[in-house]
């Protein structure tokens, strides 16, 4: 390649983001300064493969390394390790021959605090390849950046990707995680080896899901990053159909904590940096805050003096969602052993290791090659996260870059020595795909970001007064959604009791239960209704009730359909056994009565009485007894078919006989001349005719009811709460009630003609006793209708069987009694003589 190409990565601490815990600085006074670094990869042959080589053409103090700008008073321990980690992975890749062969990795570093201001302006210094910032000028004389890596902070990352995109240069951030950066039109070469905030807030719903709180406050404080996160934690759950009690954003902590002691919402989500999390901690003791569970977008981790550590009590029991982290094979031995005695010797190193190695740098005279009186503490090798996204931000660089230049090499060898372009490198970043030394599978998405995956922290304040994280869970976006969270909810401690902390507005609607919002306010707080009748909520916070089946009804806590009870008119219950037995005891003395007549058919008062329709009458009122049977029992096809059929036929029956036996004494009586055509009327039997042609009209309605609308079983789950009726359907009302209406008119002209005819000789005559008996039986019918339509149930059909019983047992009690009485007990008035005597 031409002179030596160059790729920049340009790493940059800042404000740990994520679960990386910052420590005590030497002058507590000052603000913690950041390190911003830049990667350079210089090209150097070597025939037998890689070689570490720190000489003028590779990695050396002058062109590699700067020193800390005079902005930076101290550094945290936790910079110091990812600077390490940082050296450690540029290391790794220069000594591997499957990835760059004969490349050597370089890099620069530039520190940019937390200043957005200072981090344009090393942007410009890089970029300008002189000390100073000149920009769109390009002074360097030994290479080309390719890319830059940082920077931890949102705010300074957004500065830095306005500056890079303007002149095509990839980003690689491995701690900024604001959605801002999923813009790829304004965005388009940037990326980063932590989740975006959007995957963050979806492990936070499913952590608010999975536990049941659905009414929470969100605290934050008032820089843009945190506000913009803050904003679409708080939209994205009430997307989600939870709520969120207040959004406030921290000014004066002190008002902010009095606010929310006094809040009903027992979770609240923090977004914050570890250092404002220890303001608000200390706040909150002081305010005596109990009783609640602050959720958090960091891993709480402090670098404090023990006697202080009472003061964080209030985030005891604490959960934070953590980026994951991971194993980086050789890096504790790194960190342990051998750190910075590999590097070389440069004023930068020297005051960054004093500052956080020695206590006395007078100590030492070369700290870098004295393995000996070293106090490097645990937290160079404790809570890597951070860490080991810095890890995975150099390799995805050293991917694409390695990627980029194979192709060059097998496609467009010419190209070769051609000086390498920025640009170049975007195609091959979107496509990168690899697995770490621990098989971590690493790629982009389209927004480029790496698949969500989210360590589930429990930050935790032992008796002994020392501080511990335990990871109680895991968040997974790329799986499917029912697993995508893991809990391991038998080691979480919450704050104050072993139960899993509360945090409603209202309490759950338990089944048999639905919600009932309470007006103007939101949907997380409701009332619980018990469900109406023939509804239920089998499950808890149950917007609606859920009707029961037809042939279901509901328990008594309304939380489960059974089945209903089956009622009709049924031969084992009381009443029905009771009409069943009336009416075949009614039937036995129709039977008997008939058979007396029969019997006595020839003596005078029977033969007075028009024998054959005797029998007619006496044999349709039996049959009209045994048809009340077919009203009882369970409905099914053929009883509902027929019984009201026959039922309306007899009864046509029995009305047109009487009709017949009144004419007949009627006509009897009206045809005294002898010739007559009353006398000839008789001889020709009209009155059979008759009965036999009121009888067939009755026929013919029935016929046209079971052609055009025949009776069916049906089920009533209606009139009767928690019953189904079974009964028959009379398929037309119209049909049944002019079958009714018909039998009605007969029994009218029946009556009318009784009592035209009561006048004539008692001996002869019928019609007093018919006048009495029609009028129990209209009486009977009139009461019938109403009762009918007003009665519900099995009652319905019990009502028709009375009616059937009760008017017929009229018509055989005031006909056919007295005869059997004189036939039986007075046989001297069963003579001829006497019935000639009281003509």
């Amino acid at each position: 390649m031409d002179g030596e190409p160059k790729v920049c990565v340009g790493p940059n601490a800042a404000a740990p983001v994520g679960p990386d815990p910052p420590s005590p600085t030497l002058n507590p006074s000052s603000s913690p300064d950041l390190l911003e670094k830049e990667c350079v990869a210089s090209t150097n042959e070597h025939p037998e493969g890689k070689e570490k080589d720190y000489g003028a053409n590779s990695l050396s103090s002058e062109n590699a390394l700067a020193m800390p700008s005079p902005h930076s008073a101290a550094l945290h321990q936790a910079y110091w390790r990812h600077l390490l980690t940082f050296e450690f992975a540029v290391d790794e890749i220069n000594k591997r021959v499957d990835i760059l062969p004969n490349i050597t990795l370089g890099f620069h570093i530039f520190d940019s605090g937390s200043s957005e201001a200072l981090t344009a302006e090393n942007m410009f210094r890089a970029l300008s390849g002189n000390s100073h910032a000149i920009p769109n000028y390009n002074c360097r004389s030994y290479g080309t950046f390719i890319a830059f890596i940082g920077h931890i902070m949102s705010s300074c990352s957004y500065t830095m990707a306005i500056l890079l995109s303007a002149y095509n240069y990839i980003q690689v951030s491995y701690g900024a995680m604001d959605k801002v950066f999923d813009d790829k039109i304004i965005f388009p070469h940037f990326f980063r080896t932590v989740p975006s905030e959007h995957a963050q807030c979806q492990a936070i719903i499913a952590l608010l899901k999975h536990f049941g709180w659905n009414w929470v406050g969100i605290i934050t404080f008032a820089d843009e990053s945190n506000l913009r996160a803050s904003n679409e934690m708080r939209d994205k759950i009430l997307k989600s159909g939870y709520c969120v009690e207040f959004l406030e954003v921290i000014y004066n902590e002190q008002i902010i904590l009095k606010n929310i002691k006094n809040s009903t919402a027992n979770v609240i989500i923090v977004y914050s940096s570890v250092e404002e999390l220890q303001l608000v901690a200390t706040a909150a003791y002081i305010a005596n805050l109990k009783g609640k569970l602050f959720l958090t977008n960091k891993e709480i981790t402090f670098e404090m003096d023990n006697a202080l550590i009472y003061q964080l009590h209030p985030l005891h029991g604490s959960l934070s969602i953590s980026i994951s982290d991971g194993n980086i094979p050789g890096l504790i031995e790194f960190l342990q052993n051998d750190g910075p005695s590999t590097l070389p010797v440069n004023g930068f190193y020297i005051n960054v290791y004093e500052a956080f190695i020695y206590e006395d740098k007078d100590k030492v005279e070369n700290p870098f090659r004295n393995k000996q009186d070293r106090r490097i503490g645990p937290f160079l090798y404790n809570n890597l996260r951070v860490s080991y996204s810095f890890y995975l931000a150099v390799y995805a660089v050293a991917h694409a870059l390695h990627d980029m230049i194979l192709e060059i090499k097998g496609h467009h060898p010419q190209f070769l020595h051609n000086k390498l372009q920025p640009w170049q490198l975007k195609h091959y970043m979107k496509n990168v795909n690899f697995k770490t030394p621990e098989g971590r599978h690493v790629k982009f998405d389209d927004k480029g970001n790496v698949p969500g995956q989210f360590d589930i922290m429990n930050f935790l304040i032992l008796p002994d007064r020392t501080m511990m994280n335990v990871k109680v869970g895991k968040y997974l976006s790329s799986v499917l959604e029912e697993e995508q969270l893991f809990l391991n909810k038998s080691i979480i401690q919450w704050p104050h009791s072993a139960e899993v902390p509360k945090s409603v507005c209202s309490e759950s609607c338990s089944p048999g239960y639905r919600k009932v919002h309470r007006e103007g306010q939101q949907i997380c707080c409701y009332d619980c209704v018990l469900c109406p009748e023939g509804e239920i909520t089998n499950m808890y916070d149950m917007d609606n009730c859920i009707k029961c089946k037809e042939h279901q009804w509901t328990d008594k806590r309304r939380d489960k359909c059974i089945q209903r009870e089956t009622e009709y008119l049924s031969f084992h219950d009381f009443l029905g056994i009771f009409l069943m037995a009336t009416s075949l005891f009614l039937c036995a003395i129709t039977t008997g009565i008939y058979s007396i007549f029969y019997k006595h058919r020839l003596t005078s008062i029977v033969r007075a009485n028009n024998l054959r329709l005797s029998y007619i009458l006496l044999f349709s009122l039996m049959l009209s007894f045994l048809s009340s049977l077919l009203f009882i029992g369970r409905p099914n096809e053929v009883t509902c078919l027929i019984r009201q059929v026959i039922f309306g036929i007899i009864f046509a029956s029995e009305l047109s006989t009487l009709i017949g036996k009144t004419m007949t004494v009627v006509i009897a009586f009206s045809a005294t001349q002898p010739g007559s055509k009353l006398a000839k009327w008789m001889k020709t039997q009209i009155t059979y005719s008759i009965v036999l042609l009121l009888s067939f009209g009755q026929v013919v309605i029935c016929s046209v009811w079971l052609i055009c609308s025949p009776p069916f079983p049906h089920i009533d789950t209606k009139s009767k709460t928690g019953m189904i009726i079974l009964l028959c359907n009379e398929g037309s009302v119209v049909a049944f009630y002019i079958m009714v209406g018909y039998i009605g008119i007969l029994a009218i002209v029946s009556f009318l003609l009784a009592y035209y005819a009561r006048r004539l000789p008692d001996s002869f005559n019928e019609s007093q006793l018919i006048t009495f008996s029609m009028l129990v039986f209209c009486c009977v019918w009139i009461s019938f209708i109403p009762a009918y339509i007003n009665t519900k149930g099995r009652s319905v059909v019990a009502v028709e069987v009375f009616a059937i019983l009760t008017s017929n047992a009229g018509l055989l009690g005031f006909i056919f009694i007295p005869k059997c009485y004189i036939i039986l007990f007075r046989p001297e008035l069963n003579n001829k003589q006497h019935l000639i005597r009281n003509k």
